[in-house]
This record gives C-alpha cells, structure tokens and sequence, in this order.
C-alpha cells in the first residue's frame, strides 16, 4: 500500500505518516471480533488500538492545526486504503472503504498496533489476509464537541 504514497515521516515501526492527517497502520496480527456489541453504539466499525507514545506523536502532528485536538481521549477517522493480496479480497475491501474507526492509545502495547471490529467483512479480511495495513484519514477540522456530549 505505501508505494501509492508519498510517505513524508516514518513516526514508528507500526505507524507512517503520510500527510496531515493520513495514517497507515501496520495491523500484524488477527484482529479480534465484538461478539458482545456487535451494533457499536459510536457507529464505528473498529477500534484500533495504537502505542501510547505513538499516540501521543499523532496528537501532537494533528494539534498543529486544531488545539481542541489536544485534549481528545481518542481520534475518530475513516478509511480511505487497506491493503489485500489480491482480487479475491476486492469485495471485502469495499464493504470496508469510507467506514468510521476509532483510534486510541494503549499503555501496554510497545512496537504493535491491535484492532477490535464488529465488521465481518473487516474481521475477514484481518484474518484471511494476516499482516494488513489500514489507511485512515483523520479529519484535524471537525467539531470535536460533539464528543463530550
């Protein structure tokens, strides 16, 4: 998927940096899958969970351009890319594509990034595929009120 890309800053081993606001993440593991909430109440389809410092970096990039950014628990994106081996992932991938995850950091995780989905056509592709990276776009101008409410 990166060579589609022109890859400005490399942050970390699981995260590049591909413009402001555009993230890949490197997925290298199975995801798991929310039996327990299958209807996500957020309305996202996954929830990836990323390095707290790795975290933090990404705050930092995006509260460049939005304070409000700064004070956020979680980002909320869409994705826009997911890399597959081959055309017979191209009907998972665009059950996929434009739908909303959350981004949020975990203490406990060093050098990975970790996804929970109640996607099946994303739980499918996570483990049909194994290794994946996600494309995501976080929009840096929206009204970020709305999620304190």
């Amino acid at each position: 998927m990166l060579d589609i890309y022109r890859i400005i800053d490399i942050k970390d081993k699981p995260i590049t940096t591909i413009s402001t606001g555009i993230y890949i993440f490197h997925i290298s593991e199975a995801s798991y899958f929310n039996i327990k909430n299958p209807e996500n109440s957020i309305k996202v389809i996954a929830s990836i969970y990323i390095p707290q410092n790795s975290y933090e970096k990404i705050i930092e990039d995006l509260a460049k351009y939005n304070k409000e950014i700064s004070d956020l628990y979680k980002l909320d994106g869409i994705i826009i890319g997911i890399s597959h081996g081959g055309p017979q992932y191209n009907q998972l991938e665009r059950k996929i594509n434009r739908k909303h995850v959350e981004i949020l950091s975990d203490d406990s995780l060093i050098s990975k990034v970790e996804i929970i989905t109640n996607n099946k056509a994303l739980y499918q592709l996570m483990n049909n595929k194994g290794d994946i990276e996600i494309a995501v776009k976080i929009n840096i101008f929206q009204n970020y009120q709305s999620l304190y409410l």
